[in-house]
């Protein structure tokens, strides 16, 4: 008995625009294209923010810039690049779907949170007196929070299923990591404003920040070779795929 597909709907034909065979032929079409435009998105979340602390060097240089959110006071370019990447990831991480309710709701918050970092930026003067509990540091700290406990309470569910033990164990290693990496990022950037006084002649900051960012695009592309691994998705369509769809579009012509 052939299982349901619970992404479509089961029931009967009344009403539908397409014949019934048309209509699997689109279903497994659209499946495999949305299979394969998760993959993509997943790994292109991981490339967004591993691109971000060189972005914004490349766009506002690097001497006197203490801290990553203080790019979005140093030029129109290295703003319009960090508002543009903290959107894209917060709406990316708002319509990514969890495989729980808990890890879906985590997901949210994070999101959200990285658009917070982005619309309440830190204060213009970055060796100034000002408080450093601030909306901006709370929306970063959330952010941070939420993917580690994702990262090591609810990706490892999966990767049980992995049959071969070795493989299994670098999974659950590399989730491990990136989530404790996203705890100690928020912790130690703390510890620097508070035990070094806020001082401003040091890139200690700017670089535990970029590190903290980097554990998340990490994560990314662990969930990337995760999904590939488990799922055996294929990058692109192999050839015979491409010759079906081109058979299937001149049938639709003729």
């Amino acid at each position: 008995m052939a299982e349901k597909n619970l992404a479509f709907e089961a029931d009967g034909d009344d009403g539908q625009s397409l014949p019934w065979n048309k209509k699997k032929q689109f279903q497994t079409l659209f499946s495999t294209q949305a299979v394969r435009s998760y993959l993509y998105l997943s790994l292109g979340m991981g490339l967004v923010a591993f691109m971000l602390p060189i972005a914004l060097v490349a766009a506002g240089g690097y001497e006197g810039h203490y801290s990553i959110s203080y790019f979005y006071h140093v030029s129109e370019a290295s703003r319009n690049i960090l508002v543009g990447c903290l959107w894209a990831t917060g709406v990316f991480l708002f319509l990514f779907q969890g495989l729980s309710r808990w890890e879906n709701w985590l997901l949210n918050l994070a999101g959200v949170a990285a658009i917070g970092v982005a619309m309440v930026p830190m204060p213009a003067e970055q060796c100034g007196p000002g408080k450093a509990f601030t909306l901006h540091a709370l929306s970063a700290i959330t952010f941070f929070l939420c993917l580690a406990v994702v990262a090591i309470g609810f990706s490892k569910t999966r990767i049980q299923y992995i049959i071969y033990p070795p493989k299994r164990l670098r999974f659950k290693r590399a989730y491990d990591l990136a989530g404790l990496l996203m705890i100690l990022m928020p912790a130690a950037v703390i510890a620097l404003y508070f035990l070094g006084g806020r001082r401003c002649a040091t890139h200690w900051i700017f670089w535990v920040e970029a590190c903290g960012i980097w554990a998340f695009a990490f994560y990314w592309f662990v969930k990337t070779a995760e999904y590939k691994t488990l799922l055996r998705i294929k990058w692109a369509a192999s050839a015979a795929e491409r010759r079906q769809w081109e058979k299937a579009r001149e049938k639709k012509a003729a």
